[in-house]
């Protein structure tokens, strides 16, 4: 069976009541750690023209952006409150991969669950399954991937937006895979932008492609059903160096959340 299903499989198998509960723990501090930096995020310039984008984009009033009485549809909340969260780099990151997992799929999960009513345990269980995903696919992708000059914030990050948004959603595991082959295709963002406006774009871009990925997919959209592991796939083309076992290594029985960092600094 190829990664990419067993990967689809484990986002449509785990339930809340699978997850430990440190593990739950865990989740609740990089929720509540987000919300913190995405506040303070909005005392950076990027916050005005980033509102002022999603406000004359227009759209239906279904979630709300952080730090605002602003309300748009579900991929603008999730594209605004991305970039907001991750503005000032102080939000919490995976050392091994440097993905800032919470700035990404926090976002994308937040925007469907308010424009959808969904509890807080769904919500919970969603963050921890998108960054479990999220830093799989970046240990799939190794260090080769960043140093050659790939934003794995943005690159293996989009795998995990769209996978917590498709747990929302409760794709089955077709849809996920679809899902996933989307996500693959959309999947971009390199280091040269760093330290500009552009570089918390990657977040807010990959939760909005992320809640995207996970409509499509929901209303019978297509795509590659082997975009990890294919012939021209993620790892064949994003890296010289893949470590394709890491990604399904203790899948299910290890999580990743509890490794990540919690910034006191943003540096």
């Amino acid at each position: 069976m190829g990664t990419t299903r067993r990967l689809a499989e484990f986002v449509h198998d785990t339930g809340y009541d699978d997850i430990p509960g440190e593990v739950l723990t865990k989740g609740k501090e990089c929720f509540l750690d987000w919300q913190g930096v995405a506040l303070a995020g909005t005392t950076d310039p990027i916050t005005e023209i980033i509102m002022a984008y999603v406000s004359e984009a227009g759209g239906r009033e279904e979630a709300s952006v952080i730090g605002s009485n602003i309300r748009t549809n579900e991929a603008h909340a999730a594209l605004a409150n991305g970039v907001l969260g991750h503005a000032l780099d102080f939000d919490d990151y995976h050392d091994e991969t440097v993905i800032h997992a919470s700035a990404v799929c926090i976002p994308a999960i937040l925007a469907v669950a308010e424009a959808r009513g969904m509890s807080g345990r769904d919500v919970l269980t969603a963050i921890i399954i998108g960054i479990d995903v999220s830093i799989r696919v970046g240990l799939g992708l190794g260090d080769y991937h960043y140093q050659r000059g790939w934003h794995t914030t943005a690159t293996a990050g989009i795998f995990g937006a769209t996978a917590g948004v498709a747990k929302l959603l409760k794709l089955d595991v077709d849809q996920l895979i679809n899902a996933f082959g989307i996500s693959g295709t959309l999947a971009s963002g390199v280091r040269q932008v760093f330290g500009t406006m552009t570089k918390p774009l990657h977040a807010g871009k990959v939760s909005m492609e992320g809640v995207m990925a996970g409509f499509l997919a929901q209303k019978g959209f297509t795509s590659s059903q082997t975009m990890i592991e294919g012939e021209l796939g993620l790892l064949e083309v994003f890296t010289d160096a893949p470590h394709e076992d890491l990604i399904l290594k203790d899948l299910g029985s290890e999580y990743y959340a509890p490794h990540l960092s919690i910034k006191p600094y943003p540096t």
